[in-house]
């Protein structure tokens, strides 16, 4: 299932962002600096890192579309029942 691929995609991700300060999406990149940028605060980095950076976040992020869509779909389809009834 996607879960197991996006799931711990995304904690890396998240893990990343902290240990550099921020990622490329929240960042820029001007006369030939790159900056990744979270909460206000900006770090300069290499451009490799900061390319990195950009494409984990792009897969993170897609990946958690691309669960959501699946999700979405087999409650659509009918592979997966949600039932918020309350129970006696």
């Amino acid at each position: 299932m996607t879960v197991f691929l996006v799931v711990p995609n995304f904690l890396a991700f998240v893990v990343i962002i902290v240990f550099l300060d921020g990622d490329a999406l929240n960042g820029y990149v001007r006369d030939g600096h790159f900056f990744l940028c979270a909460h206000g605060s900006c770090v300069e980095v290499s451009h490799s890192i900061w390319t990195y950076s950009y494409w984990h976040a792009v897969t993170a992020w897609g990946g958690v579309f691309l669960f959501i869509l699946e999700m979405v779909t087999f409650v659509t389809t009918g592979d997966i029942v949600l039932d918020f009834g309350t129970k006696p």
